[in-house]
């Protein structure tokens, strides 16, 4: 569209300076979507209903902040979901156990989250291969101590009226605390991704990690600082889980990895590395859980939002494939 075209639709105008080309479809599919259900179930546009499917979105669409930055560089973590669902449990036990304060607990948490982090770009980087190969051991091995820490069961008996329960369970303005924190995050890391140094040593490593080397950007570095910074959003998110339930449960966050890449697939990063887009991801996010609520809105049994995930990975592949193939020409 052009100029004069945009210049007669400041909505249209004011879109493109908040987002580029991928984030307008996604937020203009999401606006239909949403449209479109509540035609049929009026109350799913209810603030209700919208809390529900955004606190679903954020706690994985957090992740999948970190993952646009992966990506970006070419690397793949399989663990995500493990690392959060490690995090909440060994937050709930030390509080229970051993009586710390959640506050403290909460921290420790995010700790744990940075440091199963590096210990996945310290074997990455001494076994020299992918992380998607180290991390298709980790993902089990994090399962496994989340099991192990949890007594394989539901952890009870947290101080839910302790002030770390009451402010980060919140509802402000009826809006759930992680749908909050989801939206400052993405502005936070959608500066840091686009106008840091940091950012721009991501996607010259997934662009070409020769020439990245080449130049002096210290690649392992670079994936050390994103693993941790992926390992650290897991334990916000986390952290932001135990808040609102109260309590812990070792399968939470069971399929979040895949949800994660997913939500950053379809808001436009390149699975190919060099390119990304963490307002797209966090859109992606709230794609999936739209289409997943409608699911359930029409009846229809949740096992089918299974389905529909894979459906929308390949169906991003290929549009990235049919992108890059444009651009190429």
């Amino acid at each position: 569209m052009s100029s004069g075209s945009s210049k007669r639709n400041p909505v249209l105008a004011t879109l493109r300076r908040l987002f580029g080309a991928s984030e307008i479809g996604i937020l203009l599919v999401l606006v239909v979507l949403v449209a479109a259900v509540s035609l049929v179930q009026p109350h799913f546009a209810s603030i209700a209903s919208l809390s529900n499917f955004g606190s679903r979105a954020a706690w994985f669409g957090i992740i999948g902040l970190g993952v646009v930055f992966q990506l970006s560089m070419g690397e793949i973590d399989l663990s995500t979901a493990s690392i959060y669902g490690l995090t909440i449990n060994v937050a709930a036990v030390v509080v229970v156990t051993l009586g710390i304060d959640p506050w403290v607990a909460s921290a420790l948490g995010i700790i744990v989250g940075v440091g199963l982090g590096a210990l996945n770009a310290v074997m990455a980087t001494a076994f020299k291969v992918p992380v998607i190969i180290i991390t298709l051991g980790t993902l089990s091995a994090f399962k496994g101590l989340t099991l192990i820490v949890s007594g394989g069961g539901f952890i009870y008996g947290l101080p839910r009226e302790h002030s770390f329960f009451k402010l980060m369970g919140a509802t402000p303005l009826g809006v759930p605390m992680v749908i909050w924190a989801f939206a400052l995050l993405t502005v936070v890391l959608s500066v840091v991704y686009n106008h840091t140094r940091y950012g721009f040593m991501v996607r010259s490593i997934g662009s070409n990690p020769r020439a990245a080397e080449l130049s002096g950007i210290p690649i392992a570095r670079v994936r050390m600082i994103t693993l941790m910074l992926t390992g650290a959003l897991c334990g916000i998110s986390g952290m932001l889980t135990l808040a609102f339930f109260s309590t812990a449960d070792p399968n939470l966050g069971t399929g979040y990895e895949l949800l994660a890449i997913t939500a950053a697939i379809i808001g436009g990063t390149a699975l190919t590395g060099g390119r990304g887009t963490v307002v797209g991801a966090a859109l992606g996010a709230l794609l999936i859980a739209v289409i997943s609520s409608g699911i359930v809105q029409f009846g229809i049994t949740a096992n089918w939002s299974v389905f529909v995930t894979g459906v929308l990975i390949i169906s991003a592949v290929a549009l990235d494939a049919a992108i890059r193939r444009r651009r190429s020409r």
